[in-house]
């Protein structure tokens, strides 16, 4: 009743329809437009780890996503054509990429898989990475935060030896509210 109420004094109202457009493919926009060190530390990489965390929540994934690489100056272009961007990420040797979640629903689908499934979750991240273009990474680490002051685990990854998985909170064993019970794991990231 109330919202009649109001409404009965308007003379006129009128609908806008805002249609979103689409995010441009990576080879196309312009790294430097939107840079911001939260996604990573150069514009290329910044513009990878939004890329990414894209990706990941059109998956029903929600994490946030930040993508580090060294030499920090490879992401640092002038001219952001494709043979540009592609040479920015051939030439990144050592990536760092961090997702985070406070999602109850998130953490619970990333605990769901047992270690085996978090650290083959992990390695997805970094597949999808070097078909980003991240072909040159020699080291990769891949850090899982639950909420910004649980560091849950860590991947290391190099391309001559075995990955390391590591575990730093126990799989959240002391929260009874946040273990998986039936909630169905996470696939792997798909290797695009």
């Amino acid at each position: 009743m109330l919202a009649a109420i109001v409404l009965a004094g308007c003379q006129q109202a009128t609908v806008v329809t805002v249609t979103g457009e689409p995010s441009p493919p990576a080879t196309t926009a312009s790294p430097s437009a939107a840079f911001t060190s939260r996604y990573g530390n150069s514009p290329v990489a910044a513009a990878d780890g939004l890329r990414l965390e894209r990706q990941l929540r059109s998956r029903g994934e929600y994490w946030e996503a930040s993508v580090s690489t060294e030499p920090v100056s490879a992401g640092e272009v002038e001219n952001p054509d494709p043979t540009t961007l592609a040479a920015a990420r051939a030439a990144a040797t050592s990536a760092r990429v961090v997702i985070a979640t406070e999602i109850g629903a998130t953490i619970k689908a990333m605990l769901a898989g047992g270690r085996a499934g978090q650290q083959a979750y992990c390695l997805g991240l970094i597949d999808q990475l070097r078909a980003f273009g991240y072909t040159g990474l020699r080291t990769a680490t891949v850090e899982v935060y639950f909420s910004e002051r649980d560091r849950h685990a860590e991947l290391t990854w190099s391309a001559s030896g075995a990955p390391t998985f590591t575990v730093f909170d126990n799989d959240l064993q002391g929260l009874p509210s946040l273990q998986p019970g039936a909630t169905t794991p996470f696939p792997a990231p798909p290797t695009p």
